[in-house]
């Protein structure tokens, strides 16, 4: 009798222990839409440590390499492989309507970073981006002292950078003096390449006529730069402006000869921390999402403006890690 009263406690002490709707050890599968970007490197080493030293979960990594369809196979691919979280990082998932709907189907919650919102997803933590587009445009304004002839450089196919691209026709609007000579979109898969020759296609059309480069990122900034200091130009001749605050943009920022001189910096390795912060409250420990995430299912992360008066010393960020806070 009382060796059936014993079992009968630990079966139901088992069952307890295992009937609730949170877990404890996740398995989170992530997608990043283009690993060559180094944002998305940066993101992709602040999950993998935080994942690994703070949170002792599983977590799995794949690269859309910027197609939209490898992104939608890859989300139905971790749901298949039963995995409890999928995290998506600096992707478009506009087109990725039916992997989403399979997620919700499955139960398992999306989580994106610097993706945008789109229904069926939990959140996107992310910086504001037209914010980021307001302080480039206004920086780029203010150095020219509101007159010259300007160049741009974006790309369609991210949120993110169609919002900074966007915020730039009303700086253009207040300031007439300032024209723009000619806009390029590059590709996700080949955007590096597609900068370099866009800016040499500038360079031969234009000459010194150019003041200013617009880029709609630091990867594609970086490019520019070394197309411009190829020809013999230096940041005397023209400047260029980025965004995200890589540490190579730093590296072109303390050089007083290189044109690149300013970037929107963001703090992707927040973006990181806070996305698993925000899951590990839902999905291990039961909070309600509407206590933690907007009406909106926007998080902004704050991004201050670097230039040559405030540009970190080689090998420093602006900010600490996370995890070394």
């Amino acid at each position: 009798m009382r060796k059936r009263l014993f079992i009968g406690v630990v079966a139901s002490l088992i069952i307890l222990s295992f009937s609730g709707t949170v877990v404890s050890a996740l398995t989170i599968g992530h997608v990043t839409g283009n690993a060559a970007c180094f944002s998305q490197q940066r993101v992709m080493e602040a999950m993998e440590k935080l994942c690994k030293e703070k949170y002792h979960w599983t977590l799995y990594t794949a690269d859309a390499k910027g197609s939209s369809s490898a992104l939608a196979d890859q989300i139905e691919n971790y749901i298949a492989r039963g995995v409890d979280v999928v995290t998506v990082a600096m992707a478009d998932l506009r087109a990725c309507k039916e992997a989403i709907k399979t997620a919700e189907r499955a139960g398992v919650p999306i989580y994106a970073i610097d993706s945008g919102y789109v229904p069926g997803i939990m959140v996107d933590v992310t910086s504001n981006n037209y914010v980021i587009g307001a302080k480039m445009g206004a920086y780029l304004a203010d150095r020219l002292g509101h007159k010259g002839k300007i160049v741009s450089i974006g790309m369609n196919q991210h949120h993110g950078v169609r919002k900074r691209r966007e915020t730039l026709d009303p700086v253009l609007k207040e300031n007439p003096e300032i024209k723009l000579l000619g806009h390029f979109d590059v590709r996700y898969e080949s955007f590096y390449e597609d900068a370099r020759r866009a800016m040499e296609d500038y360079l031969t059309r234009y000459g010194n006529e150019i003041d200013a480069v617009w880029c709609g990122w630091d990867d594609l900034a970086d490019a520019a730069a070394k197309a411009i200091m190829e020809r013999g130009f230096t940041r005397k001749d023209m400047f260029i402006v980025g965004a995200d605050g890589h540490p190579h943009a730093y590296r072109h920022i303390r050089n007083p000869e290189d044109p690149f001189v300013a970037t929107v910096a963001q703090k992707f390795s927040y973006f990181a921390s806070i996305t698993l912060e925000l899951i590990d409250k839902i999905e291990v420990k039961g909070v309600s999402p509407d206590k933690v995430i907007p009406k909106g299912h926007r998080i902004y992360v704050d991004t201050p403006l670097i230039d040559p008066t405030n540009v970190p010393p080689e090998g420093k960020l602006p900010w600490p890690y996370p995890w070394e806070k």
